[in-house]
């Protein structure tokens, strides 16, 4: 019988020591040299969640593809975990962005597609006696002249209706005919007064006076413009004659539009007559040039005398 220690390494033939002859237990760690376990020495699926260390199978050790959705627990992939711009729109279940994903101010105009802003997706508070209406649209999103007859619709309350367009808001000589409708009566108005003149209603203008007048004046053109609108159809005048000293014949002050026009208007003096003469009357205009012709002749041969001449703008017709 050998004692203990008698059986040394040389006295092991090769392949001596076989499995059973290994004590259960018998091969300690301290028993292994480093590296003596080998890939093909361990058995599949030997190697256990117990055999593994903490933190012992890095990246490395992870097969590619290997970790699949069944290996993640619930909410073990966080937003540290997800690398930049790696959920990309084919990863985004269809519908899975909501309201509440949304930042704000995160839907910017190239976002939203031509035609998706329908009348259904814009908001509208209805108005109310308590609440007035609050616009989705203001009018800093209406373009300058995006506002076409044609987007415009109109109702009749049952309350009076408040003007949007008053009369502060016509241009003057914008209403035109063509404006009116069939049933609204029209015609030539008179205007009191000329223009640039104060009051109300606006007062008249003496708009030509000539003092120490001792001959003829040939007929010369008057520009009417700054009393009288170059729509007027005619004007109102007063022609006036003062008698400074008259001694002989007869003198006529006359106005008219032109030549073909003689007596428009007009009046005489001869001796005799009254210090001042004065007459008024009509003369029609030409529409767009208001102007007008004045003279002073001699009526059945010459006159001496000294004069005053006067005109005086008293209205318009339109």
């Amino acid at each position: 019988m050998l004692k203990p220690s008698e059986v040394k390494t040389e006295n092991i033939a090769n392949n001596a020591v076989t499995t059973s002859k290994i004590e259960d237990g018998a091969v300690t760690s301290a028993k292994l040299r480093e590296g003596a376990v080998k890939a093909e020495h361990i058995t599949a699926k030997a190697v256990g969640p117990s055999e593994l260390q903490d933190r012992a199978v890095t990246t490395s050790k992870i097969a590619d593809n290997a970790v699949n959705a069944q290996k993640l627990a619930s909410g073990a992939v966080i937003t540290g975990k997800i690398a930049e711009l790696a959920v990309t729109t084919s990863r985004l279940q269809d519908k899975g962005v909501t309201t509440e994903k949304l930042a704000t101010n995160a839907v910017t105009t190239v976002k939203i597609a031509n035609g998706s802003v329908t009348p259904a997706k814009l908001s509208f508070t209805p108005p109310s006696v308590a609440r007035p209406i609050t616009p989705a649209v203001s009018t800093d999103e209406i373009a300058d002249g995006a506002i076409t007859p044609a987007k415009l619709s109109f109702s009749v309350p049952s309350r009076p209706l408040t003007p949007a367009i008053a009369t502060a808001e016509i241009g003057d000589g914008q209403v035109t005919q063509a404006k009116l409708a069939p049933d609204v009566q029209t015609g030539d108005r008179f205007v009191w007064g000329a223009e640039g003149q104060t009051g109300n209603p606006r007062s008249s203008a003496d708009v030509l006076y000539l003092t120490d007048i001792s001959s003829d004046i040939p007929y010369t053109v008057f520009d009417l413009s700054p009393w009288v609108p170059a729509n007027a159809k005619g004007v109102i005048l007063q022609l006036g004659i003062f008698n400074q000293a008259f001694a002989q014949g007869r003198a006529f002050f006359r106005v008219r539009t032109n030549e073909t026009q003689r007596d428009a208007l007009g009046l005489g003096m001869m001796v005799g007559s009254n210090s001042m003469v004065a007459n008024a009357g009509i003369v029609p205009l030409v529409v767009g040039t208001p102007s007008v012709e004045y003279a002073l002749e001699s009526v059945g041969g010459p006159w001496v005398a000294t004069l005053t001449l006067y005109v005086t703008v008293v209205g318009y017709i339109v």
